[in-house]
């Protein structure tokens, strides 16, 4: 746990589940296999012999934060511009890290090595797990938003999700022109994210090339 927590604390010791807190993220995990949570994680205590299960077959797991947000919404405009640098595109989903399995074993432990190094100086979380997926490349597997419901609200929050993507999927697509002559697609009512992202990675184009 990168922080204490009585609740998951008292939860996890009725569980008989070994707790180390920690001030922040571990370069070193310390067993085998490794749960590591932020405080006030709504942890799905019924679902955890599953996540252990996945370890089996791959290096780490952790779900989606939310489906309708990207890297290219968080940070600052400096932390977008490194992370692009690794992931090549801003339009990938973020992860849920207060909620991530890791096997020690195969790359897991040095995802999370790269993670804890991407997190030093107060680094955005989301976007330091992003950079540190890229740079090691594990075999991850991306869990449900779900995950991070209380079972009572899991299948409602399942639901809703299946309606606002249904809903998404329904909207018309529309053309955006990003430049003279230049255009693309997108759904309505995205144009103005999609301006200003191609006007970002413009301008970040242009610098390097200063350089």
């Amino acid at each position: 746990m990168t922080g204490p927590d009585k609740a998951i604390q008292a939860k996890a010791k009725s569980a008989k589940l070994d707790v180390i807190v920690a001030d922040e993220v571990p370069a070193l995990l310390p067993f085998d296999q490794t749960l590591i949570i932020t405080p006030k994680t709504t942890v799905p205590w019924d679902l955890l012999d599953a996540g252990w299960g996945f370890l089996a077959r791959w290096d780490a797991a952790a779900p989606l934060w939310r489906y309708q947000v990207l890297c290219g919404d968080l940070g600052t405009k400096e932390e977008r511009t490194a992370t692009e640098q690794r992931t090549l595109d801003l339009r990938v989903p973020t992860y849920a890290c207060e909620l991530l399995f890791v096997n020690k074993a195969g790359d897991g432990g040095a995802l999370a090595a790269a993670w804890a190094r991407e997190c030093a100086g107060g680094a955005d979380r989301r976007l330091a797990f992003s950079r540190a997926l890229c740079e090691v490349k594990p075999r991850f597997c991306a869990l449900p938003c779900s995950w991070l419901a209380e079972v009572q609200e899991r299948n409602k929050q399942d639901a809703r999700s299946m309606r606002s993507m249904q809903a998404a999927s329904a909207l018309p697509l529309v053309r955006v022109e990003i430049a003279p002559g230049r255009f693309v697609k997108c759904r309505a009512g995205e144009e103005a994210r999609i301006k200003r992202q191609y006007q970002e990675r413009s301008q970040q184009r242009s610098q390097r090339l200063k350089k």
